[in-house]
């Protein structure tokens, strides 16, 4: 490190989120000292690259000596920095705690991989099983719950499922993770053909895991009630069989949210709906239905005669 002008505390707490500017090099030669002070700072900078991540990663083993000797808050304060270990690094992490891997969780752009690491991680060390997980359990594990083998969601129990079906509707989860969820949503709420708009709205992304023939039988004044991370989950050969007319009653915020291989996927006559739902449906505006995703009500209003 010889001639490296190596950060100080003082620059990283002065910095912020302009500390994604710093060379490797100058990372690789921080002073223990000062990685010790200030990781929380850097584990709250969004900018950071994959290679400054994996530098930082390094650091942390430089001073804390390999992850299996790591204590809960040593892994709590890494933040961001935590995304740069290796699935058989997560796998020495002691995650015995619900709120050690609920910061893990925090960050959502683990790879799947490293989602089951973390999981598997927490069922082996806390000694739970599927079955034993409560609610703040399912919330704690957050994002690292879509790593869950489609064969153990049966396996959650109704009751807990039911106080955070909310909570388990903001994850971006694979479509068959979400069909699996949506089965489960069907104890609680009943049949898809049943489900009301407020069930619709607390579903979020859940409600991405329904069926073609179930898609289709939707009511169209349900379809603002979707929630946009629902539409962008939907995959593209279930989005392209809503009928014109149910695209043309999404609202604006959820047809902003049709993703293009959703949209080339469409015939002519659903583009143009689509584009009379992003210009807010101006047509049909006597109709009583919210913006995508607006306040929970049923729309009752008729046609004028």
């Amino acid at each position: 490190c010889h001639g490296v002008v190596a950060p100080s505390s003082d620059d990283i707490f002065k910095l912020a989120e302009a500390n994604a500017c710093w060379a490797l090099e100058d990372l690789r030669c921080m002073e223990e000292d000062t990685f010790i002070r200030t990781v929380e700072l850097l584990g709250a900078v969004q900018g950071f690259s994959r290679p400054q991540l994996m530098t930082l990663k390094e650091k942390a083993i430089q001073v804390w000596d390999m992850p299996s000797y790591w204590r809960e808050h040593h892994i709590v304060s890494l933040g961001c920095i935590a995304l740069a270990l290796n699935e058989s690094e997560l796998e020495q992490l002691d995650l015995s705690s619900i709120d050690t891997v609920a910061s893990l969780s925090w960050q959502t752009e683990w790879t799947p991989g490293q989602a089951e690491s973390i999981l598997q991680g927490y069922l082996d060390d806390s000694g739970y099983s599927i079955q034993d997980l409560k609610s703040f359990h399912l919330v704690g594990l957050g994002a690292t719950l879509c790593a869950i083998n489609i064969t153990e969601i049966p396996l959650i129990k109704i009751s807990e499922f039911r106080v955070v079906v909310a909570r388990i509707g903001t994850l971006l989860c694979s479509t068959h993770v979400l069909a699996e969820f949506k089965r489960k949503a069907e104890v609680v709420f009943g049949d898809p053909t049943e489900w009301t708009s407020s069930v619709l709205q607390e579903l979020g992304t859940i409600a991405a895991g329904l069926t073609k023939a179930e898609l289709r039988m939707l009511d169209k004044d349900l379809m603002p009630y979707f929630q946009p991370s629902a539409i962008k989950c939907l995959p593209d050969e279930i989005f392209k069989e809503l009928s014109a007319e149910q695209i043309a009653s999404l609202g604006p915020e959820n047809a902003a949210a049709v993703t293009h291989a959703q949209r080339r996927r469409l015939s002519p006559l659903q583009l143009q709906s689509l584009q009379q739902a992003l210009d807010g449906a101006k047509t049909h505006s006597w109709q009583d239905a919210p913006a995508s995703a607006g306040p929970t009500r049923t729309s009752s209003s008729r046609s004028p005669a």
